[in-house]
């Protein structure tokens, strides 16, 4: 799981305090495999040491072994692990993890879905409802702006990195995958009917935000 933290550098005479540093980030595999990957540190901090080194109070070559230290010190204290006993990034290979390619097709299954709602929403006269697990909204809310309009159709962050979080940690969210629906007046009435108790009871709930109308069921 990601983790943050903060930590003092000293470089020569100078201590940088409380940089912040974040584990276990989802990143390109290109790099996979070197010191470091998969972990961050603030860019001001990253600046005052090369600025550092620009003036000669460091060596480019010690502040890659420095950085190089750090990063093993965070990972060696945070997952326990001896230094060097398991390659960083060795839980999922770039090429061949068995993870991995077994979520790509669930993956892209969700992936299609998304690119279908997001098309729809481009259309809110003719879908001009959406809906999630339990909730109904309006196409102009802003839920739904979050929860699907947010990207274009054709959007994606980084397949690679999208299909490694998902197939790791069941990542899923509006970068690259929604679970809201697109609905026509007809679908929502039919949605509406399936969770409407034979008493009237609703296991449904109207957002409080957009406080959609609700469509007649035409017969």
């Amino acid at each position: 799981m990601p983790y943050s933290g903060r930590i003092n550098i000293t470089i020569g005479e100078t201590q940088l305090k409380e940089v912040e540093y974040f584990g276990e980030a989802m990143y390109s595999p290109v790099r996979r495999g070197k010191t470091g990957w998969g972990m961050a540190i603030e860019v001001p901090a990253v600046i005052e040491m090369i600025r550092l080194a620009d003036e000669g109070k460091t060596s480019a070559d010690r502040l890659v072994r420095l950085l190089e230290s750090v990063a093993e010190d965070i990972r060696t204290d945070r997952e326990g692990n001896e230094e060097g006993e398991i390659p960083w990034g060795a839980d999922c290979s770039s090429e061949g993890c068995s993870v991995c390619d077994g979520a790509k097709e669930e993956f892209a299954a969700i992936a299609a879905r998304t690119r279908v709602e997001r098309q729809r929403f481009q259309a809110p006269d003719t879908y001009p409802y959406v809906r999630g697990k339990h909730t109904l909204h309006s196409s102009a809310c802003s839920e739904a702006q979050r929860g699907i309009g947010s990207r274009s159709p054709g959007w994606t962050r980084n397949e690679a990195q999208d299909l490694r979080s998902f197939a790791h940690e069941r990542v899923t969210n509006s970068g690259w995958a929604t679970h809201m629906t697109m609905l026509t007046p007809e679908d929502v009435a039919q949605w509406i009917a399936t969770r409407t108790g034979p008493r009237g009871g609703a296991r449904y709930k109207l957002c409080k935000i957009c406080c959609p109308s609700i469509p007649q069921a035409t017969t």
